[in-house]
């Protein structure tokens, strides 16, 4: 992921990440360009991760309103090849047999082709450069913070996190508030007011709220709950939906520190009823 933002960095200033704060849906209605404009080609990935872009130069206006492009800058990696199709530079008539040879020199649809094609994008995909710039930054932001979570990040407080809930709702990625509001849950499991580190008994009554709503999520949604028990776990069919995906990670988070609570120094002081509960949670979210 770090390569894909070094890139937009580079691209222009981060301060049109302001200009998403007002905006109530991810992506703008679809702009009309003209040849000669330079514009953000966005792909943008469930998972986050797998986001990718094209930032090119229209080329010409096809009647249906697609774009032929060249390429200025885009993400290795991502197929290109379901979502764009390579033309000539330079337009002739161009035969069955003249196509096949276009496809012939984009062998490996993971890479663009900047010297000798162009391509063919669509105009659905196609956003005013600053506009793209700053909703991919955006995705990224939160996708850092769900990741900094993820890997216990000591200043990453309850706060940030339920901001970073405003910021999905705002991007148009309302899918991950349910895994927000699990990292949020969590973190006040171990952390209380001003930041203080609770102490090993004073984390059983929070995580075992933390608990109880990962219960309510899987009676709520009988495909997570089969999703998240899975023994074997269909990564690529599950990185489709950003809610199973995020959700899916962020209970596995949740019950690992649940278990490893249990072995914590002192929390035999906390209410017997409360342990018993985490006990019992803990066994019930088993996966075998």
């Amino acid at each position: 992921m770090k390569h894909v933002y070094k890139q937009l960095a580079i691209l222009g200033s981060l301060l049109v990440v302001c200009l998403m704060l007002g905006k109530a849906n991810a992506v703008e209605p679809t702009p009309s360009f003209s040849v000669g404009d330079t514009i953000f080609v966005a792909y943008p990935a469930p998972n986050i991760k797998d986001d990718a872009f094209i930032v090119g130069k229209v080329n010409k206006v096809m009647p249906n309103g697609d774009y032929k492009i060249s390429v200025l800058d885009y993400v290795e990696g991502h197929d290109y090849g379901v979502s764009c199709v390579p033309m000539v530079k330079h337009e002739t008539t161009t035969s069955g047999d003249d196509m096949a040879q276009v496809w012939e020199l984009w062998t490996d649809t993971t890479k663009l082709e900047s010297q000798k094609l162009d391509y063919l994008v669509s105009h659905k995909d196609a956003l005013e450069l600053g506009y793209g710039k700053s909703y991919f930054i955006e995705r990224n932001n939160l996708y850092i913070v769900f990741g900094r979570w993820k890997s216990d990040a000591p200043m990453l407080n309850a706060e940030r996190i339920q901001e970073a809930e405003k910021q999905a709702k705002l991007n148009g990625l309302q899918d991950m508030v349910p895994a927000f509001e699990l990292a949020r849950l969590d973190r006040m499991s171990f952390y209380g007011d001003y930041g203080r580190p609770l102490q090993a008994f004073e984390s059983i009554a929070p995580m075992v709220k933390t608990l109880a709503r990962v219960q309510e999520l899987f009676d709520a949604d009988a495909i997570l709950k089969r999703t998240w028990f899975s023994k074997q776990r269909d990564w690529k069919q599950i990185a489709k939906s950003t809610r199973q995906y995020f959700l899916i990670e962020a209970i596995d988070k949740v019950v690992d520190d649940a278990k490893s609570q249990l072995h914590q120094e002192g929390i035999d002081q906390a209410a017997p009823e409360d342990l018993a509960q985490l006990r019992k949670y803990i066994e019930v979210f088993a996966r075998k």
